[in-house]
């Protein structure tokens, strides 16, 4: 079988990583077919950009290689882009799709729908996909595919149940990262997986919501250290990064196995790297062995400076005391710390936006990452939103074909919209100018949010974010030169 997985974005994605490794595995041709998106992913949208990866170019590329099946894993706030290109595709060959992650598990009746779509996997899909794979290459009856929907040429769905999760991650190959190597969209800092799944409830995430898809079964697993180390010695030697960025929503799960990583991370390895914790995580002696394996920075998702808000809308569990404390253990063993705070939810006041900046002033983070609230589907607190006015039927359809997002101004029906998209913007700027500047950006932050913020905002980017903007704006040249090469020949 020729599987061609279709992706966009400027970042390579882990899930089309480690299923185009087992279809591999398993004796079927995989490729990728990638639209950089580089006019929506930048700072700066730049719609002009897209232009030189027009339809009709990926098209050509994908005729080329002609396709058995084409897989599109999909995130909610790309929902639409993958549509459309879906429908095209469906215009010019006769070829089957299909869509898998976190927006087709979270709403499959609403994607199963879609005209494109002739399968749809729920939750993990790396058995789901070999086995559609192997059925369609011997001419086998494929109807009945555990974790797939699947629609036949009469428009009758079948819906197959669950198989349990894969307890033993370290049967994965290595994820092939060569697809998206040659796009140029690799870079020097790798992305990195030391496990799968999270442990906490938080009520605004989808990991809760794939949790209850697998009740009962263990969630969270976590490779090996040989494993791991394994897979980071290949890396270092095929692609000479300079840093590791470790995307686990929970990096350390015990102390042994931490123990073990910064032995063996060390003496192999030796790279600085990057990782995330929530303010219950951080302990003195976890952070002092990160410290000494090499971490950079961490990365803690506080979110908001109001408990009642934490607790209870949110379900994180954890006081300000906590989040203090945590920062200073963090900041005093050298580590930088970047601190995530989010803004429009249900039940938040101005008052209660206030107190994050009270807190973000007290922490004093070496850089401040923000965003706004989101209503993923499936998610408890999306459920929230509808059963208590923040969302209308108007409202979820947009939702439901993704649009908005959470850098793009909140999408509920929210009083404080203006002050949650100030605050949105300001706050990064306000912890980073000196004290004589506060009142300049307080005073924007009473003001209704338009030109002056945004403004503000865009001025503001290559100062306090000034590596990551250079990195960024250093890879776009490369990205474009790679993909037109890729796709023009």
């Amino acid at each position: 079988m020729r599987i061609l997985f279709f992706d966009i974005g400027e970042i390579d994605y882990k899930g089309v990583e480690i299923l185009a490794a087992i279809l591999k595995k398993h004796g079927h041709v995989v490729d990728l077919l990638l639209d950089p998106g580089l006019g929506k992913h930048y700072y700066f949208k730049l719609p002009l950009l897209n232009l030189l990866f027009r339809d009709t170019l990926l098209l050509r590329k994908l005729k080329s290689f002609n396709p058995d099946l084409i897989a599109m894993s999909i995130v909610t706030n790309n929902f639409l882009y993958f549509r459309n290109f879906g429908m095209k595709i469906k215009e010019n060959f006769d070829v089957p799709i299909i869509v898998g992650g976190i927006h087709p598990t979270s709403v499959p009746e609403f994607v199963i729908k879609e005209d494109w779509v002739d399968f749809l996997c729920i939750g993990e899909g790396e058995e789901a996909i070999v086995e559609l794979a192997d059925k369609l290459h011997y001419n086998q009856d494929f109807s009945q595919i555990k974790n797939l929907w699947i629609k036949d040429k009469n428009g009758k769905i079948y819906k197959n149940p669950l198989r349990p999760l894969i307890s033993n991650i370290d049967t994965f190959p290595f994820p092939d990262r060569s697809l998206y190597e040659k796009y140029g969209v690799l870079g020097k800092r790798i992305r990195f997986a030391t496990g799968r799944g999270c442990i906490h409830s938080c009520s605004f995430c989808v990991n809760s919501f794939r949790k209850t898809l697998y009740c009962g079964q263990k969630y969270l697993r976590k490779r090996s250290v040989e494993n791991t180390i394994s897979e980071l010695v290949e890396i270092k030697r095929i692609y000479n990064p300079r840093a590791i960025r470790f995307e686990d929503d929970v990096f350390v799960l015990d102390r042994d196995w931490l123990f073990r990583f910064k032995e063996e991370y060390k003496e192999k390895i030796n790279l600085p790297f990057h990782c995330y914790f929530t303010p219950t995580g951080v302990k003195e002696d976890i952070i002092e062995i990160l410290k000494e394996a090499g971490c950079q920075s961490i990365a803690m998702g506080i979110q908001s400076g109001n408990e009642e808000l934490r607790y209870t809308i949110m379900k994180r569990q954890y006081s300000n005391e906590q989040v203090v404390k945590a920062a200073q253990i963090i900041k005093n063993k050298g580590i930088k710390l970047y601190a995530e705070y989010m803004f429009g939810l249900p039940g938040e006041t101005p008052e209660k936006m206030w107190e994050t900046l009270r807190l973000s002033e007290k922490i004093s983070s070496n850089n401040t990452w923000t965003s706004l609230f989101y209503p993923y589907p499936g998610t408890e607190l999306a459920t929230y939103c509808k059963e208590n006015g923040y969302i209308t039927s108007e409202i979820w359809n947009k939702v439901l074909e993704g649009q908005g997002g959470p850098q793009n101004g909140t999408i509920l029906n929210f009083k404080y919209e203006s002050e949650a998209s100030n605050f949105k913007v300001l706050l990064p700027i306000y912890n980073a100018v000196p004290k004589f500047l506060k009142p300049f950006v307080k005073f924007f932050l009473k003001r209704k949010y338009g030109f002056f913020q945004r403004a503000l905002y865009l001025i503001s980017i290559p100062i306090l974010e000034k590596r990551e903007f250079i990195y960024r704006i250093i890879r776009l040249p490369v990205i474009i030169i790679k993909t037109r090469r890729i796709l023009k020949g």
